[in-house]
């Protein structure tokens, strides 16, 4: 009786296994021999993309005039001479290519992206080439000619709030069955892709190209940078340089700088805000595309791409001190925009405190990022400043960091001490 219920059930469970149609377990049969699918389209795609890496060739090199410190080199490359107009060009050349390998991307696919501009032009492009559709999720304060710029290569715009746009980026994706980019979190799945060591096809990495382009140079004294100065929107930039670095052994230290209200200084020096918000601390304008504030907690490999293993140093700038940077290196004949700001006073900052010994002259190598047009109705404009950084002292605290960097300049002091002893710090 017992063997005959138990065949039963048994003979139960095979008819109602094969009445809703799911095989009983079993492998595949030997010999067996099938392609996974057709990559026509995705190789296709790839060959496009390498063709592009060809034409981007290498970003130029300049040297800041540093009269105060003559000893010192501060070597910017300009990614604003990209084929995008930014460094975030290779950038998003990466993360195509890891999408596209990955089989994130394939023909027809819609890619969704939340940008403050840059990226989204850059990805508007290489959508454009691969002939697939884009839309960008950007902050409603975003600069209307960043908004044409990603309207000129095909990409469509959607204005949040500055705060939501990971969130709404995410799920305009998912409702419309396209894939979401996400440059916050996936930066470090591409990073492979951006070096690609001793291969015929060159990498796209940041450090290899600065190292290669001083290795070329004559007249260029120091190979290899002492420092590697820059900001961080994302963090992905940052931390595949850093990356780079340390993988291949290379002396040169990775100096992050901040903005006044990111948590990024605290976040890569004590562990903080992994698990708790820093949207409350943020204080408009910020430094636009930089630092990291309003969107909640950061979480790396979610929300942000920064990697605190492979940074060296932090140093945090006020912002309206960077605002007055910006017109500093326009006024030296060199446009850039938020974050060559940054990167500049923060370069200077390090030159003037540097304390190992220097046998030969003190090299730091940065960015000009995108270029200082993107910002001529705001962090260019004087009644925007006297407006949008009134709580920072103003006209008056800029004009006064203006005169303090422009002193530096001259005499290789620190523009950040003279600037703290000088300037109004702002009510906050």
């Amino acid at each position: 009786m017992t063997i005959t219920l138990l065949y039963v059930v048994a003979m139960v469970f095979v008819i109602s296994q094969q009445e809703i149609g799911r095989p009983l377990m079993s492998l595949s049969q030997a010999p067996s021999d099938e392609y996974t699918k057709d990559r026509t389209w995705t190789n296709l795609a790839i060959r496009r993309m390498w063709q592009e890496r060809k034409k981007m060739s290498h970003t130029p090199l300049f040297k800041f005039n540093y009269v105060g410190q003559k000893n010192v080199d501060i070597v910017f490359k300009n990614e604003s001479a990209s084929r995008s107009g930014s460094l975030k060009h290779r950038y998003t050349w990466g993360l195509m290519m890891w999408a596209l390998i990955e089989g994130h991307v394939k023909n027809g696919t819609t890619i969704y992206e939340a940008s403050s501009g840059n990226t989204a032009a850059s990805l508007a492009y290489m959508c454009r080439l691969l002939h697939i559709p884009f839309v960008a999720i950007v902050p409603d304060t975003i600069e209307d000619i960043k908004v044409r710029h990603i309207e000129e290569y095909g990409g469509k715009v959607v204005k949040v709030p500055l705060g939501e746009r990971l969130v709404r980026a995410r799920q305009l994706a998912a409702e419309n069955g396209g894939f979401f980019m996400n440059q916050f979190g996936n930066a470090d799945k591409a990073e492979e892709f951006h070096e690609s060591g001793d291969f015929p096809l060159e990498s796209v990495n940041l450090f290899h190209e600065i190292l290669v382009q001083l290795q070329a140079d004559e007249v260029q004294e120091v190979k290899v940078p002492h420092y590697f100065v820059h900001a961080a929107g994302t963090g992905g930039t940052i931390s595949s340089v850093g990356r780079y670095v340390k993988k291949y052994g290379i002396s040169t230290e990775i100096v992050l700088a901040d903005t006044q209200f990111s948590v990024y200084y605290d976040y890569v020096m004590y562990d903080r805000f992994k698990n708790e918000s820093g949207a409350s601390l943020w204080v408009e304008p910020g430094m636009a595309g930089i630092g990291y504030g309003p969107m909640g907690m950061a979480k790396k490999g979610e929300t942000t791409s920064i990697d605190p293993a492979v940074i060296d140093r932090v140093v945090k700038i006020p912002d309206v001190a960077a605002t007055a940077a910006m017109r500093i290196l326009r006024d030296q004949g060199a446009s850039g925009g938020t974050s060559s700001g940054v990167n500049l006073i923060t370069s200077m900052h390090v030159a003037s405190t540097a304390k190992k010994p220097i046998k030969s002259r003190l090299t730091i190598a940065t960015l000009l990022a995108d270029p200082g047009h993107y910002y001529d109705s705001t962090y260019y404009n004087r009644e925007w400043i006297a407006r949008k950084f009134a709580r920072h002292g103003g006209l008056e605290a800029y004009d006064c960091w203006y005169s303090v960097i422009s002193e530096s300049l001259a005499s290789g002091e620190d523009p950040l001490f003279l600037g703290y002893e000088r300037c109004p710090s702002g009510v906050f």
